[in-house]
This record gives C-alpha cells, structure tokens and sequence, in this order.
C-alpha cells in the first residue's frame, strides 16, 4: 500500500465527523427534541463549513494556487469538486432525517402549521395575521434590465416567484428584513407554531397582484466569510478594534458559495438565481422543509417551558469541585492541594468563585487572563472590571481574532479598558488560543499565587456543553510560567525559559517528538511501555501523522480519541495497524486535549490548549501544561479509557477511513454519562463534611446576629 493511502483530505474527513453528528439525529434511541438539535448543529456546521472551508478553496482557486493540501496534495479545484460530490450525497440523507423527525414531532403535538394544508377558514385567518405583522415589513422586487439583482445577505430565507405578464416572464423576489421575526408560537397547551417564510410565500400573489405567479420557492445564499486580519495593516497607526470592525463589515458581503432551496436544482428559478449568484448547478442543494434551522432552537427552547421533559436527555445537575468546599476561602483550600475540574460534570462556579474572592479580598494585588470566546453576558468580564475598578492590576488577554465571536469580544474589550485594565490583543499573526488565569496576592510570608490552566473557554455557556478539563493549583511553577507568558505577550520574546509550559509557537511540535521518540526507544529497548493515548479535536498535521506513523511501525501502540477532522488512516496492515482511532458524539461536544505517555512505567500526562494542527503548533500561542497531581492524572486516566471503550456513542476508524460503531461485550455503555456519575459520587461523598459545614455557618450567623441584639438591647454588657 502507497505511503498516500495513509492520508485522508482534511475537507472530507470533517464532513465525516459531521456526518457522526447526522447519524445522532437519525438514532431513534435518542429522545425527538435531542434529535431535532442534531439536526440543527449538523445545519449550523454545515453552514459554517462553506462559509469558511469552501469559502477559503474559492478563494485559493481564484488566485490560481495548484496545491494547498500539504496531506493528499488535492488542488483547490479538486477539493471542491470532491465537497460538492459528498455533500450532495449527505443532502439526500439530510432531508430524510428532516421529514422523519418533522412527522415524528408533529405525533407528539410539536407541529409546524403548513398554510397548504389549512382549511380555508383557518387559511383566512393566517391570511389576516400576515396583512396585518407581516406584509408591512415585505419588499417585492422585480429583476430585469432595469432592476438589476439585489444584494441578498448571508443565511437568510427569501422568496422568489416566476411570473408570468405581457411581453414574458420576470423575476420577483420577497425580500425579508433580517431583524423582523421569523417563526411565530400559536397560544395553544401544545408548541404549535407557523415560519414567515412559510405564510409569506403561501401569500405571495398579493405582492404581485397584476402578474401571475408560475412557479415559487424558498431559497438562501452561504456566503463565503474567510477572512482574516492582516496584522500589517491593522499596526499601531490604527485602532484593532476599528481594524477587526471592518473585517465584521466585508464579511456580510463576501462571494456566495452555496445556494439551497425547496426547489430542484432544475428548476427555472433555480438556474436564474444561481447564474444571478455566480453559482454552479453543483452549488445548488435542494432542502426539504425549513431552509434555516436555527429557528429550531426556539421551538426546543418552548417545548422545554412546556416541560415536554420525555422528549430530552433526563436532566443531569452539574455538581461543585469534588473535594472543594462551597462557603470557605477557595485560595486557602487550593493552597493545600490541586483540584480538578471536568466539564460540563463538574461546573463552572469554582472558577467564578475564585474570581468574585479575588475581587473581595484586599490582598490581590494582580489578576491576569487569557479570554478568547466568553458568553454574551459574561460573568467572568464582569468580574475583572470589578476588579480594575477596585484598584487591582487586571492584564487581559482579547483574542479579537476568535472567528464569529469577533463582534462580541470587541464590544468586551471595550468594556474592559474602560474600566481600567490593561487590554493585550496578542501577537502579532497569530491567535492566542491558551487557556490561563492567575491570581497574585501579597501576603505577610510574600507574594502567592493560585492558577487556572484549561483546555477551555472561560465561557459559563459553553461549560454547560462542552467536555474539557481544568486544574486549580498553587504550583509555583506553573505560577512563573503564566507569568512569563504574560510577558512574552507584551515583549514577543523575553529571553527566558518555561520550567513546566511547552508553548507554541515555539515548543510544542519539539516536546511532543521527543516524547513519541522516547515511546520508540520504550518499545525497541524494553519491550514495554511503547504507549501513547491522546485525546483532541483534529489530527490534520502532516509532520505529526507522519511521527506517529513512524512510531506505529517501531511498535508503539498508539490510541487516538479524535472526536473531528483525523487525516490519519488507522488500522492499516503493515502501516498503521498499531494505531487506533476512535470518535465519540455524543450529548456533550467532546472539547479537552490530553495526551498521555506511559514512558515505560514514568507516565508522563498533558493537558493543553492545542489540538494536533498545523495551525496549533506553528501559527498560534498555545499551552501544553504536564499534571503532576498523581490522583488527578489517575482521574483523567481513567476519563480516557472510558472513551475508549463506549460502545455507544463511540465510532471506530476502518483502514479505508471510514467509522462503524464500537463492539465489546465489556465496553462502556455511555463514557460521558460514566463520567458524570464519577463525578456525582465523587461529590456525594464530600456531602457529610459539606452538611457540616453549612451548619458551622448557620451557627456563625446566629451567633452574630444574637451578639448584635445583646449590643443593642443591653449595650453595657459588651465592650468592644
């Protein structure tokens, strides 16, 4: 077999994994309402891969580059050819899910009101609602000569309608104002609703009243949104927010890439619109039901005020830091020891904690963090302005690069420098992905620290559904490493060196060689030990597919947990046959990067911010942390073997790339839902000491409040 047929071309291996996600959808062992999520995140991946993915090749193939794949060296041209190939396929697979799990949800009393199959009374009355909210906000159009084509924004449904008057046919577009309303809730004891596109196009012969309407559908326009921001330009003669604000504005009007519809790519308004956008009929996807499935979110969100609970996940309630007590100083107890955080199992409260003491206490004297997406009402910004506000030192790091939340963290960054504290954008051409905080104190035996290191966001959000870990510590050493990647951001280059931190741009390709090269020599000398299991998001480095191919051959048994893209083929005879790939989706996107070296017995454990990409290693500032912990490597050990074994929601690698479902008699049934119970029993053992503690309060509280009557009542039996 050629060395080439180890290779799978990034593109079609992340369509794969988005396939995973479809195949979730389809399941009918999970309850409807999580089916209809999947369908919506396969949706929102899928638009977010040709906006950036298919976007980008455009772009690479307009300015004539031959080859950009350094793994399978397809051209641009090639690769969109094989993208339109697989994603036509998908689509057929995608609108047989859709009408599936429409019909099933229209059984349970979650239905979509379809104004063609309304009886002409009830007709009349929808008619009456769209006159009245409706039909205001509408602009009809007719492309000709004289009306040439409009610009259409990205993602958003239109009508068009081929109609039919003196002298032939023209086009009429009904143009939908992004900001008005697209989906509409009945007042009824069941979710029963009604989209604008839906009543607009059943009621579009009243745009049009003296032409006659021959043919109409729904369509929507992906548009490509790669861009990025050249540091050069955006220097210190202008503002980065301003810089990052252009780049916010030329994105909405980026070339289209995609054109889906209800109607086949046949179809006479089809071929219009699409020699309109500049589209091929490959571009064209025709879509069954609603063209945007983000509205979904909202019908799963009043199905859940409905407390339609049997069409869910059973709920699952995050707990605290195992071992960490609620109520007392949270510095003082990571003083005596590290702890671990799994999320979204474990919750994000710890961290806030940390933050809302730090702001408390008088000793902080200095917070410093690396913030690349946060949520839209952010507790953790709220947090640090309080804190610059009180006088202390807070050092952020903004990643104003982070793509589609740039908006956001621009208007964050706002706030925080108003507030006083000393905003970094990162260095220059490239992002910081790191995931750090630092808290300093000065204390009367000197100055102290308590740190946060993380595979993930500090996003309150996101940690309710993504699975990442994080480790509160002491260590000085890790202390003085964030410290020094703090400075590193302001100076680009201090000189010095990292005690425990491999940092990227610089050493994390090298660290990880060495450690696969020691898994060779483990293998070769002692017969043993030849090990490694890692966990990330993608494989999609040729240099590191290459070393860990090398090592497989030496004899090194390699186990991947790669829940995306993996352009590695696993399994492959006298090639990869050491190396096994393994993907899981499930209920909780699989976010944490961990990498574990067994080292002939001296286990060495990673968790980073990193994934295995070219893009991680060499164009970004990321963190490999070691654990030292030994309980808390035993804990996330054992998080890995779990995922490795779940013969529910795990898939496979085949050694033709392909994925088929995880068989063993002895496997895990669900790792993530075993981690949560981990987790759970973990806690519900600290229950008796917490119960105590929450009585030691009460008691202090009525002890206070019985001292503050007696002062009051009989003040000379006290002296202060």
């Amino acid at each position: 077999m050629s060395a080439k047929s180890l290779y799978i071309n990034r593109e079609l291996s992340w369509l794969d994994f988005n396939g995973r996600v479809l195949e979730e959808a389809r399941k009918l062992e999970n309850p409807i309402l999580e089916r209809l999520k999947f369908l919506s995140i396969f949706c929102s991946n899928l638009d977010e891969f040709f906006m950036v993915r298919v976007g980008g090749l455009f772009d690479q193939s307009l300015a004539g580059l031959v080859s950009e794949d350094n793994i399978t060296n397809l051209s641009p041209q090639k690769q969109l050819e094989l993208i339109f190939e697989k994603t036509a396929g998908m689509g057929s697979l995608y609108n047989d899910t859709q009408k599936s799990v429409f019909e099933a949800l229209e059984e349970l009393g979650i239905r979509r009101i379809r104004p063609e199959k309304l009886s002409a009374t009830r007709f009349e009355s929808l008619r009456a609602e769209f006159d009245k909210n409706v039909r205001p906000l509408l602009s009809a159009i007719i492309v000709d000569g004289k009306h040439p084509f409009p610009y259409l924004p990205n993602k958003t449904v239109f009508i068009a309608t081929r109609l039919k008057r003196k002298g032939g046919e023209k086009l009429g577009l009904i143009i939908f104002p992004e900001s008005a309303g697209k989906i509409t809730f009945l007042n009824s004891d069941k979710v029963v609703y009604y989209l604008a596109e839906d009543i607009i196009k059943a009621c579009a012969q009243e745009m049009f009243p003296k032409m006659e309407i021959i043919e109409i559908g729904k369509f929507r326009v992906t548009r490509n949104a790669d861009l990025e921001l050249d540091d050069e330009i955006a220097g210190s003669e202008e503002d980065y927010r301003v810089a990052m604000q252009h780049i916010i504005e030329r994105r909405r009007k980026l070339m289209p890439v995609r054109l889906e519809t209800n109607l086949s790519a046949s179809s006479e308004i089809a071929k219009v619109l699409a020699n309109s956008l500049g589209l091929t009929q490959k571009q064209i996807y025709t879509r069954v039901g609603p063209l945007d499935m983000s509205q979904m979110w909202t019908v799963v969100d009043a199905a859940k005020a409905k407390r339609c609970t049997d069409y869910f996940y059973s709920d699952i309630k995050s707990v605290y830091v195992p071992g960490l007590l609620q109520g007392e100083s949270i510095y003082s107890q990571i003083r005596q020891k590290d702890f671990l955080l799994i999320h979204p199992y474990i919750n994000f409260e710890a961290v806030l904690d940390l933050l809302r003491e730090a702001v408390l206490d008088d000793s902080v004297i200095a917070i410093r963090q690396t913030l690349y997406r946060v949520s839209n009402n952010s507790e953790v910004v709220k947090y640090l302005v309080a804190a610059a506000e009180k006088g202390k030192e807070v050092t952020v790091l903004v990643e104003l690069k982070a793509r589609f939340d740039e908006e956001n963290n621009i208007e964050w960054a706002a706030k925080l420098e108003d507030a006083g504290c000393h905003v970094i954008y990162g260095r220059d051409f490239m992002k910081v992905h790191a995931k750090l905080l630092l808290i300093t104190r000065k204390s009367p035996k000197g100055i102290q620290h308590t740190a946060h290191v993380a595979t993930g966001n500090y996003n309150e959000k996101t940690a309710n559904l993504y699975t990442d870990v994080g480790i509160l510590t002491s260590d000085e050493d890790i202390a003085n490493d964030i410290i020094l990647f703090f400075r590193e951001l302001s100076m680009d280059d201090t000189g010095e060196e990292y005690r425990l931190f491999s940092v990227s741009p610089d050493d994390i390709r090298q660290k990880f060689y060495e450690l696969i090269d020691n898994e060779i020599t483990c293998a070769g000398m002692y017969g043993r030990g030849g090990h490694i299991i890692a966990k990330m998001n993608a494989l999609a480095d040729r240099e590191m597919i290459d070393k860990l191919i090398a090592a497989s051959q030496a004899g090194v048994k390699i186990d991947l947990i790669v829940r995306g893209i993996c352009c590695l083929k696993a399994g492959v005879p006298n090639q990869t046959d050491n190396i096994r790939v393994v993907s899981v989706v499930g209920r909780f996107l699989e976010h944490s990067r961990v990498y574990w070296f067994l080292n002939g017995g001296d286990e060495k454990l990673f968790i980073s911010s990193a994934d295995l990409m070219t893009r991680n290693l060499d164009r970004r500032m990321e963190v490999l942390c070691p654990v030292r912990d030994k309980e808390i490597m035993l804990r996330i050990k054992s998080m890995l073997l779990s995922l490795l074994e779940d013969v529910e929601k795990g898939r496979v690698m085949l050694p033709d790339g392909s994925y088929t479902r995880l068989e063993s008699e002895t496997g895990c049934p669900n790792a993530q839902m075993a981690e949560y119970q981990k987790c759970l029993d973990d806690y519900k053992m600290q229950l008796p000491h917490r119960k105590m503690l929450f009585m030691r309060s009460i008691r202090r509280a009525l002890g206070g409040a019985l001292i503050w009557l007696g002062r009051h009542i009989s003040p000379s039996l006290y002296v202060d």
